[in-house]
């Protein structure tokens, strides 16, 4: 399953780290303003090095914490799964990727079913516990690299599933089903369910229209649970 990250940020960050290495020039280039000419003395061109040197690891240092922060800034805090904002970003990248390569891509929309009984009886921990489990599940059957699953929020999740026909879409659905049935807790008292929508992007399709027929078709397995 592909990181919460943006790819385009990631792309963004890279871009810049290459300029940013050549800071470690920065040592020689003010010892020819100041001198006129590069180090002589052997003693002179190891200080120069080392201070290449730690340029360098100070530039690292700050990429890495950029890249940290762009990955909090799209995971969700508490099942580390991509969040909205991860979601909309990504959206659009797939079904811009999708239309290019003349591939499907479906979209699902996944909903607990009883999910508030489980808060309102066993209390937040034991809801909590249970989005985790999802999320588990989740990771566990969806293709690394390739799908993205984000948690809208509450007890909605989302997969965006490339390559994928919604009758595939369904299948991968209920293998999650599967997983969360054999685990532990909640689930394996068969209290809770899982409703979803599948639909697969259209010739044409906007984004958002794209997401209002998942959301749609959630509502409508819902509705006969």
């Amino acid at each position: 399953m592909q990181s919460d990250a943006a790819p385009a940020a990631a792309a963004k960050i890279s871009g810049n780290s290459r300029r940013m290495y050549l800071l470690a020039t920065v040592p020689f280039f003010s010892d020819i303003a100041e001198t006129g000419g590069l180090p002589h003395a052997p003693r002179e061109w190891i200080t120069e090095i080392v201070a290449g040197a730690l340029i360098v690891a100070l530039v690292r240092r700050m990429l890495m914490q950029q890249r940290k922060i762009i990955s909090l800034a799209r995971s969700d805090a508490l099942t580390g799964l991509g969040n909205r904002r991860a979601f909309d970003e990504a959206l659009s990248d797939e079904c811009i990727r999708a239309r290019r390569n003349a591939q499907p891509l479906t979209l699902v929309y996944i909903d607990l079913d009883h999910f508030k009984r489980v808060n309102d009886e066993l209390g937040h921990d034991a809801g909590d516990q249970v989005l985790c489990q999802l999320a588990a599940a989740v990771r566990q059957v969806v293709r690394g690299h390739i799908d993205r699953a984000f948690r809208l929020g509450g007890d909605e999740f989302a997969l965006l599933l490339p390559g994928s026909s919604a009758a595939q879409a369904h299948a991968v659905v209920d293998r999650i089903r599967d997983c969360c049935a054999g685990g532990n807790g909640v689930w394996r008292q068969g209290v809770l369910g899982i409703s979803c929508g599948s639909v697969q992007l259209q010739a044409g399709e906007s984004a958002r229209d794209f997401v209002r027929r998942a959301d749609q078709a959630m509502f409508q397995a819902k509705r006969t649970t």
